[in-house]
């Protein structure tokens, strides 16, 4: 099955939901920065924004998804809010896993009903 980009290019929907499924061990490698105070913790958590926002603006499977939206408003959070707690850490991060694995399933079906998203 496949889905396409912006511009109409054809991608293997596998694809897609290997990247989502990715991102649950990236959402999951904050905690441990979080609680070693890892300096670059603020760095990655940019970095996997920036990269979650490429996806978003090429992919369309994702591009109006509420739920991808939650994933950039739940690391936003964190960026602007270093200092939060370990705990609100791990709820929010725990948060994010969910919605990842909730977006794989939802792109599994779409892919198995043959919607392009």
């Amino acid at each position: 099955m496949m889905t396409s980009t912006k511009d109409g290019i054809q991608i293997n929907i596998d694809i897609l939901s290997s990247y989502i499924r990715g991102l649950v061990n990236r959402f999951f490698k904050i905690l441990p920065m979080r609680e070693d105070e890892e300096p670059t913790l603020i760095e990655y958590m940019n970095s996997l924004l920036i990269e979650l926002l490429g996806c978003k603006e090429l992919m369309n499977a994702v591009k109006d998804d509420p739920d991808f939206a939650t994933l950039l408003f739940i690391l936003q959070f964190l960026i602007t809010h270093p200092e939060s707690s370990i705990s609100t850490y791990k709820r929010e991060v725990f948060k994010a896993i969910s919605v990842c694995n909730k977006l794989k399933a939802q792109i599994s079906v779409s892919s198995c009903e043959g919607v392009d998203g």
